[in-house]
């Protein structure tokens, strides 16, 4: 018989045993130790074992061992549109920099070409381009050096209106250290000065920019912006420099010889009442749609062609930016007025000539000016001064 524990009992009073607590609150053995290795306890969760690392990834990192690249859904037509406009629109402002640069170096050489004694000879500016109304003279040279066109260009942002006056070229008017002479023999005597204050004096206009244009760089420059088109009135059949050109009435269209042509022919074979005043009007509709074409959208993309057209042919005191704010302005305008001085035709010392009518002319300014309404020429005759609307 095995032995038996016995419980030995003792007298008086029994103290009761102390309540043990749960197992779970049981404080947790200390963990074993060999030598300086804590081994974790029996109970503890396994460790959490570090990913394996695999090969390298985007940017350097590397990416765990099972990884498997997410596929992405393929760029729709939207996303390509995008991508091709903002190429294009890249491409097309690069284009119009070095366009603009080209320019503004051909416009630097321009602004050296002209006549130094010319700025003196213009008005000062009351302000802004953009605000004040401006007039430029523009003169056209031939070959030999005499000024075939005499335009006044006013651009007038107030009024919303550009306003051009052609001075026909055979006027006969005071040319200050000369006498009564031709107009044109004013630049042909003393350059772009002498004919700024010819103009001036003779007008009472105040002419605050120049330009002078070479016919010879006209027909590059037309070429240069792929041709112009004007309204034609009238049929024209006239001889220009030993060769004969046609021009049927309405819409034609120009390349730089022809325009150069259209604009100077003195006699029209099919109309003989054609005269310089009518020459003058198209001469106005050339530069008008010049000035038009320059600045379209296919214009200014043409921006370095026209650089390269524009050295040699004109000189003038305008910078880039005022040239451009003129542009801005005449895009702007609402209004147009195309305005010539006239006179009577007479032969004066074995010269033709155009005696200005005096009381027409005067009207002519005011309302080239804007200061009243634009009247009916006071008679029907060709040579009679008159201004347009359009």
């Amino acid at each position: 018989m095995a032995d038996r524990p016995y419980r030995t009992y003792k007298g008086g009073r029994v103290r009761p045993e102390p309540e043990r607590e749960p197992a779970a609150a049981q404080a947790v053995a200390a963990p074993e130790r060999r030598g300086a290795i804590e081994l974790p306890a029996a109970d503890a969760p396994p460790p959490i074992e570090p990913p394996r690392l695999g090969r390298l990834g985007r940017f350097g990192r590397r990416r765990p061992e099972g990884w498997t690249p997410s596929r992405r859904a393929p760029r729709g037509l939207r996303f390509w549109i995008k991508l091709g406009v903002a190429l294009v629109a890249l491409l097309v402002g690069l284009w119009l920099v070095l366009g603009l640069l080209a320019v503004r170096s051909s416009v630097s050489q321009a602004n050296e070409r002209l006549d130094p004694r010319a700025p003196a000879a213009l008005a000062a500016p009351d302000g802004s381009i953009l605000a004040v109304p401006t007039s430029v003279l523009v003169i056209g040279v031939d070959e030999n050096a005499n000024s075939d066109t005499l335009q006044v260009i006013r651009f007038d942002p107030g009024d919303s209106l550009v306003a051009t006056l052609s001075i026909p070229r055979d006027l006969r008017v005071s040319v200050p250290g000369y006498g009564e002479e031709k107009i044109n023999a004013a630049y042909a005597s003393g350059g772009a000065p002498l004919a700024l204050r010819t103009v001036q004096d003779y007008t009472g206009l105040e002419v605050d920019h120049v330009i002078v244009l070479d016919f010879d760089g006209l027909v590059g420059l037309v070429d240069a912006v792929g041709g112009i088109e004007v309204d034609n009135p009238k049929p024209i059949r006239s001889v220009f420099e030993g060769e004969m050109h046609r021009f049927p009435a309405g819409r034609i269209t120009l390349d730089g010889e022809e325009a150069l042509a259209y604009a100077r022919v003195r006699r029209n074979a099919l109309d003989p009442s054609d005269s310089d005043v009518s020459r003058g009007q198209r001469q106005q509709a050339v530069i008008r749609a010049l000035r038009e074409r320059l600045t379209s959208p296919g214009g200014i993309l043409r921006l370095r062609t026209v650089a390269g057209a524009l050295g040699g042919a004109f000189a003038t005191d305008l910078s880039l930016g005022e040239i451009g704010q003129l542009a801005w302005v005449d895009q702007r305008a609402s209004r147009r007025l195309r305005c010539n001085l006239g006179g009577t035709p007479t032969a004066l010392d074995g010269q033709d000539v155009l005696i200005p009518d005096g009381s027409g002319n005067r009207r002519v300014l005011g309302e080239f000016l804007g200061e009243q309404a634009v009247q009916p020429a006071a008679s029907r005759s060709l040579f009679a001064a008159r201004c347009r609307e359009g």
